[in-house]
């Protein structure tokens, strides 16, 4: 008997599960979000600050110069020493632009060489060179035939006795040149003479001032060199003139343009 109850129980058991109802889940479906178009904000950026220029300093005037003559000098200088056998001399002169002059030298060999040049307008440098005399040559002696002798033994004498040395005459000489261009503004001179120990003389040059610059010199025997320099005239300096000021302009100022208005967004669905 119980072995039926528990044999029903099972078959109901299996009936129920059969008839259990399902439950089944929707899937969620969800639609696509709409797009949102917005205008995007405009970004400015301040515009680049003007270029800023300086006026260029003004040249300097310069007033027109003043013509000038054609150059003329003459000057003239000799050099004669007995004792050292210089001699020598030099002449120019000048014309506007005619030159000519002369130099001349005594050469080792007697010879009196003389150039005697000119140049006249655009010639050129022209010169003639001559000579006089006849060069005088010392006559050729070959040396003697060197001969070996034994020394001799030593002598000892007493130290020579020496005569005076030879006295030679007193130097002189006397020279002078000039030169004064009026085309360079150059104007100077020299001048000197001298008797055995005794010299004098001056030379003098016009300063870029105007005024005369004169030193006058002497040496007597050992006195050693005595000079004096004295100025003639008075300075003459231009009249100073400032530059003028430079003037500088302001900057413009800078404009500024408005934004650019724009239409409402689209607007999408």
């Amino acid at each position: 008997m119980a072995f039926k109850a528990i044999l029903l129980s099972a078959l109901v058991a299996v009936v129920l599960s059969e008839h259990r109802p399902g439950y089944s889940y929707p899937v969620p479906r969800y639609p696509p979000p709409r797009p949102s178009y917005g205008r995007p904000a405009p970004s400015y950026s301040a515009p680049a600050p003007a270029p800023s220029y300086t006026a260029p300093a003004p040249r300097p005037a310069y007033g027109p110069q003043k013509p000038q003559g054609p150059a003329q000098y003459d000057f003239n200088w000799v050099v004669k020493d007995d004792y050292s056998g210089n001699d020598y001399g030099h002449q120019e002169s000048r014309d506007g632009y005619n030159t000519k002059g002369s130099y001349y030298v005594v050469l080792p060999d007697g010879r009196l060489q003389q150039v005697t040049y000119y140049v006249n307008g655009d010639s050129g440098y022209v010169a003639e060179v001559t000579y006089e005399g006849e060069a005088q040559y010392p006559a050729y002696k070959p040396a003697p035939a060197p001969s070996y002798k034994p020394a001799p033994a030593p002598s000892y004498r007493p130290a020579p006795l020496y005569g005076p040395a030879p006295s030679y005459g007193p130097a002189q000489y006397d020279f002078n040149w000039v030169v004064k261009d009026d085309y360079s503004g150059n104007d100077y001179g020299h001048q000197e003479s001298r008797d055995g120990y005794n010299t004098k003389g001056s030379y003098y040059v016009v300063l870029p001032d105007g005024r005369l610059q004169k030193v006058t010199y002497y040496v007597n025997g050992d006195s050693g060199y005595v000079a004096e320099v004295t100025y003639e005239g008075e300075a003459q300096y231009p009249a100073y003139k400032p530059a003028p000021a430079p003037s500088y302009k302001p900057a413009p100022s800078p404009s500024y343009r408005p934004a650019p208005l724009y239409g409402p967004a689209p607007s999408y669905y």
